[in-house]
């Protein structure tokens, strides 16, 4: 039994796994209904374990007694009970029930090694010993017992068609009666002892010594074959018989059967594990073991005796004054569930709205097909956390929203409606990506001055913002401000440099910047006005026979011309005009402040500038050749204000 009850344990175990069935597409135990009627047929081994009287005080003067150990064999039992059974609390797993159980146990009441000698008077008023000696006393004992069982059930229904029951609880037996055939056989023997009375004649008395006298005459199997080898025994004792002497070899009962119930009824133990198959909402098959344990008392009866002459029997069971009963075996069963069902809480779909902004908590859930107008309970966890449980009524389209819902991770989202419950799969809020849409960066006024700045567009108005970045590679301190109504924060006093690892964070919240680069000028003084003599000098040299201008000026990061510059300019328009086929080359610098780009574009517009007067004072532009060269081949030192004026210039080569 006891492996029986573990393989059903583990099979339990397994069952669920080798259904494979959604836990949603069926109606679990709380929908059911509550009442339930089990019919269950039950088979299998038994046993009983006897406790006797002692009866050697009901056999006169008795001597070498052993009324022997009364043994249970052979035992099988089979019956059936039919219960009622009420589920009660919101699952409906456990309830209880109570109904009629009957039970028929077979096996045999076996007493080995059966022997007593006592004191006896035969029939012509003789004391004699009678000898008693019984090998192999056999009853088969029908044992019918009918039983109200009161147990706790229990149910738990795991997928559509699978599930598990359990009753367990007291019997209350009303009936325990033993109906017996038995197939015992006994020896019975003599032995007469006489004495001699005064009178002569002689007297009958009981040989009470535990070895009989040799003198005394015998009428038993072992004297008569010590004596008579080859001698029929059976026709000696049959003669003796005749002669009204209780004697005889192998004797059987007058009466073969009879029936002895026990006197007290008991409580008992029953225990019944079983799968349940459900053919529908309504009908389940089950099919498991059943233990029952029973213990009886019972009163012996009075001045018992097995046997007390040739053809008397007394069932060994009216001798027993204890009996513990032992059933076990295979439980198959119906289940017919009647009553009112709950109709099921289902969430046909759930839909879900992520917040408007990353780290707002303005998301929703809306939950479809609950019974409108309800009050309804939600629970959920977010992120493995179990929030307050969130309370409302459900429209009248059977909606219900929940509100004011961060981004996240949903599980174990379940309403509950009074006592039904439904769930729906795991839900899953993203938040909206935070960006930064651009950076407006701003150069420095000057090299090694920090007043360059940036501005980051498309963030959050009103929230505090903290950025991070990198300036050539090295970390710098955070920036932390609130963004401005338009969606921006402007960082300031920023040094000049290349900016990197730019990471703007809004609470939870994060937005990549792109890198960019801050580049300021070199700070220059103001150039010295020139002397007004030099806008009447000219001065013309010559390289490999050609005429060269002296140098047309400029102001810093101009390219405007030197209006000291004209009366050079004019010469160069007269000669030009003298000499028609001659061409002017002109040539552009600028000092070193700036960079190199920036001063080779700005020596072009000098070049540009230049033929522009020419021209307007008539000369074809055609002859005329322009060369920027920036900040190349300086004529004198850039470190002092006087020789950066000397190479903001243009010079004029004219060849004829």
């Amino acid at each position: 039994m006891k492996k029986l009850i573990l393989l059903l344990a583990a099979a339990y175990g397994t069952v669920p796994a080798i259904a494979q069935e959604s836990r949603h597409n069926y109606h679990a135990d709380s929908l059911l209904s509550r009442w339930v009627i089990d019919v269950n047929l039950l088979g299998g081994g038994a046993s009983q374990t006897f406790t006797s009287a002692n009866t050697n005080a009901n056999y006169p003067n008795s001597l070498n007694t052993n009324t022997g150990q009364l043994k249970y064999r052979n035992g099988y039992s089979f019956g059936g009970d039919a219960q009622l059974g009420f589920f009660f609390g919101k699952k409906r797993h456990f309830g209880i029930g109570a109904g009629i159980m009957y039970m028929q146990q077979n096996g045999d009441a076996i007493l080995n090694n059966y022997h007593t000698e006592y004191q006896a008077t035969d029939g012509a008023g003789n004391i004699y010993r009678q000898v008693v000696t019984g090998d192999d006393v056999r009853e088969q004992v029908i044992s019918t017992n009918i039983n109200v069982p009161l147990v706790l059930k229990y149910k738990n229904r795991f997928s559509k068609h699978w599930g598990f029951t359990a009753d367990a609880g007291a019997l209350f037996n009303l009936q325990m009666k033993n109906a017996y055939t038995t197939y015992a056989n006994f020896d019975y023997g003599a032995i007469y002892k006489f004495v001699q009375n005064a009178d002569g004649g002689t007297t009958s008395v009981y040989d009470n010594a535990p070895v009989a006298s040799s003198n005394d005459w015998f009428i038993t199997k072992g004297e008569f074959l010590k004596n008579n080898p080859n001698g029929n025994y059976q026709a000696y004792v049959d003669a003796k018989r005749a002669l009204g002497y209780n004697v005889g070899d192998g004797v059987n009962p007058g009466t073969r059967t009879g029936n002895t119930s026990y006197t007290t009824g008991s409580v008992g133990f029953i225990l019944q594990p079983s799968f349940a198959y459900y053919l529908s909402d309504n009908v389940a098959l089950n099919f498991g073991v059943y233990y029952m344990f029973q213990p009886f008392k019972n009163n012996a009866q009075s001045g018992y005796r097995l046997t007390d002459g040739m053809g008397t029997y007394s069932s060994s069971m009216n001798n027993v004054t204890a009996s513990v009963n032992q059933q076990y075996g295979i439980n198959l069963g119906v289940r017919f569930l009647f009553g009112k069902k709950q109709a099921p809480l289902v969430i046909t779909s759930a839909d879900r709205f992520a917040p408007t902004q990353c780290g707002l908590c303005d998301g929703s859930i809306m939950l479809h097909g609950l019974t409108p107008n309800q009050p309804v309970t939600v629970d959920y966890s977010l992120n493995g956390a179990q929030p307050t449980e969130y309370t409302a009524t459900v429209q009248p389209d059977g909606a219900v929203k929940i509100a004011n819902l961060c981004a996240g991770n949903y599980t174990g989202v379940t309403a509950k409606i009074k006592r039904k419950k439904a769930a729906t799969a795991d839900i899953m809020i993203a938040a909206p990506v935070m960006t930064i849409s651009n950076i407006s960066p701003v150069n420095p006024t000057v090299k090694g001055t920090c007043d360059g700045s940036a501005t980051f567009n498309g963030l959050y108005a009103g929230k505090n913002v903290t950025v991070n970045f990198n300036r050539d590679g090295a970390a710098q301190p955070a920036f932390a401000g609130v963004v401005s109504a338009n969606n921006s924060v402007n960082l300031t006093g920023l040094c000049e440099g290349t900016y990197t690892n730019i990471v703007a964070t809004i609470g939870s919240c994060t937005a990549n910047g792109k890198d960019f680069t801050l580049t300021a000028p070199t700070p220059v003084e103001a150039p010295k006005p020139l002397p007004e003599t030099d806008a009447t000098t000219t001065i013309t040299r010559t390289r490999n026979g050609e005429n060269i201008s002296a140098p047309i000026l400029f102001d810093f990061d101009k390219s405007t011309i030197h209006k000291n510059s004209y009366a050079e300019l004019n010469e160069a328009a007269r000669e030009m005009k003298k000499d028609k086929k001659s061409t002017i080359t002109i040539d552009a610098y600028t000092d070193k402040i700036g960079t190199k780009e920036y001063n080779q574009a700005l020596s072009v517009r000098r070049a540009e500038a230049v033929k522009d007067y020419l021209t307007k004072k008539g000369i074809n532009p055609h002859r005329l050749k322009i060369k920027g060269f920036g900040e190349k081949y300086p004529v004198a030192p850039n470190n002092t204000a006087e020789g950066r004026a000397e190479d903001r210039r243009a010079t004029m080569e004219i060849k004829k």
